[in-house]
C-alpha cells in the first residue's frame, strides 16, 4: 500500500484516515486485538502494509508499523513496533509473517538526533561509554505518554538521572543491557 507520508507518527495519522483505527499488539503468539479484546492466529489476518522507518541508511534507530486486516471480523488496525521488539523477537509464526512481509522503507530527517518521540536518545557510543548506567524496563505503569497513540510496552532507563531514555535499536540487542519487567506484587 503506497503512502503519502515519511515518517512514522504521520503514517500512523494516515492510515488511521484509511480506516485503520484498531490498536494489535503480539499476545501469546496472537495478533491481539486491543478493542475487541481478542487474539487471532496467523491464519485469521492479512498484513496489508508492512513500513520501516530509519533516520539515515546507517540508522542506529529502526522502528516498524504494520497494516493488519482481519476479514472475518472486516477489523483493520495497526501493530506499532516502536523498538522492533515484534520484528526481532524469537522465531514464531506471528513474527515470521511480519518478518516476510515486504516492507516499505523509508527515510525521514530527524528533527533532533538527540532527542526521540520527547526522550533523550542513547546512541551505541553512549551506551558502551557506560553500559551499566541504561536498563531496559518492560511493563512499568510511570512511562511518559506514546505520542503515536499507544501505550509503551518498554524503555530505556538512565539509573543515574532517574529518566526514561529512548534507547537506539541496536542497543535492545546488546547482550550487556539488563532488562527489568515489572513486578506488580
Amino acid at each position: 500500500m503506497t503512502l503519502n507520508e515519511n515518517d512514522l507518527i504521520t503514517v500512523i495519522d494516515e492510515l488511521r484516515l484509511k480506516g485503520y483505527t484498531d490498536n494489535f499488539i503480539i499476545k501469546d503468539n496472537l495478533i491481539f486485538s486491543n478493542s475487541l479484546n481478542q487474539g487471532f492466529k496467523v491464519e485469521d489476518v492479512i498484513i496489508e502494509g508492512a513500513y520501516q522507518f530509519d533516520v539515515t541508511e546507517d540508522a542506529f534507530d529502526t522502528q516498524y508499523l504494520f497494516a493488519v486486516f482481519v476479514p472475518q471480523y472486516g477489523l483493520r488496525g495497526m501493530i506499532v513496533d516502536l523498538l522492533g521488539m515484534y520484528f526481532y523477537m524469537e522465531d514464531q509464526p506471528i513474527t515470521e509473517i511480519l518478518r516476510n512481509a515486504s516492507l516499505v522503507s523509508y527515510i525521514f530527517d530527524d528533527q533532533d538526533p538527540y532527542v526521540k518521540y520527547g526522550l533523550k536518545k542513547i546512541m551505541p557510543s553512549d551506551f558502551n561509554a557506560d553500559s551499566n548506567r541504561y536498563v531496559l524496563r518492560i511493563g512499568f505503569p510511570d512511562y511518559p505518554a506514546c505520542p503515536v497513540g499507544t501505550d509503551f510496552t518498554m524503555l530505556g532507563f538512565d539509573e543515574q538521572t532517574k529518566q526514561y531514555v529512548w534507547l537506539s535499536t541496536s542497543i535492545l540487542k546488546d547482550s550487556r543491557l539488563k532488562k527489568f519487567e515489572f513486578n506488580k506484587l
